[in-house]
């Protein structure tokens, strides 16, 4: 496995982009995860504070990870594209650079809090990109943290709250809007997986965003397990992710339905 640390002028940023790169040695046409970082921190966060390395030695995957500034991964109303950097630019310049797959059921894209709202958005933006999209400890309600901020300025993100109210920024109404294309009955559609730890203090927006879902039709398996909004939990989470991507695991070995999920958080 190579590890590859590298910066380039990104052209949807207009500035240079650090990232780091996981991947094989070997025959090419590889999986390819992307891992996005939540607030606070850069492109080498899965490198230094999980074993993402150790979880993808010897294996037929690719890691991408960018840096999103936090930025939330949207194009910003008083700022730089970060969208169409991750969601365009990115996969465009890497599968042209690497020996990627090119194949939707190939491409993976996951994220931690601020990451997961970048990973979700981007996957409900363009239903024929990703296979699947894990969401960890997920920033599912923006507004809500728009309004608790915990000292980030998302203003020059989303603009002032009633820009964010109409801009298209809301993952629960983006959901519903979209539901068709990614119902249980269209063809390889987008798998939806989301995690979170029972003692987070912000479970309750994957437990919303998990029934929302559910209800609307979309593939989407929800889990929870003793852990908080950390690193600890995190790793776990994603050493699953690669077990799932690669086979390796049931989804029903790493899955809990909604009502006995309830019963354990009571």
């Amino acid at each position: 496995m190579a590890w590859i640390t590298m910066s380039f002028d990104s052209e949807a940023l207009h500035m240079p982009v650090m990232l780091d790169v996981l991947i094989p040695q070997g025959h090419g046409n590889y999986k390819t995860l992307y891992l996005l970082h939540g607030a606070g921190g850069d492109h080498s966060s899965w490198i230094t504070k999980t074993r993402i390395a150790d979880y993808v030695d010897n294996k037929d995957i690719a890691v991408v990870m960018p840096s999103g500034n936090n930025k939330c991964y949207i194009n910003n109303v008083n700022g730089k594209d970060y969208y169409t950097f991750v969601a365009e630019e990115l996969i465009r310049k890497c599968e042209l650079w690497f020996s990627l797959s090119r194949k939707k059921e190939d491409r993976f894209i996951a994220g931690m809090s601020m990451g997961a709202y970048g990973a979700v958005n981007a996957a409900l933006e363009n239903p024929d990109q990703y296979a699947a999209v894990f969401s960890y400890s997920g920033l599912m309600d923006m507004i809500e943290r728009f309004d608790n901020p915990r000292g980030i300025d998302f203003e020059p993100v989303f603009g002032d709250r009633e820009k964010l109210l109409t801009g298209n920024y809301d993952l629960m109404e983006k959901v519903h809007n979209y539901k068709e294309q990614f119902s249980v009955n269209v063809d390889n559609a987008t798998r939806f997986y989301l995690y979170c730890g029972l003692s987070d203090r912000i479970l309750h927006m994957s437990d919303q965003m998990y029934m929302n879902m559910r209800d609307q039709g979309y593939y989407v398996k929800y889990q929870t397990a003793e852990g908080n909004h950390d690193w600890k939990y995190w790793d776990s989470c994603v050493e699953e992710t690669i077990k799932i991507i690669l086979n390796q695991k049931s989804e029903n070995q790493s899955i809990v339905n909604q009502k006995d999920k309830m019963k354990v958080s009571i």
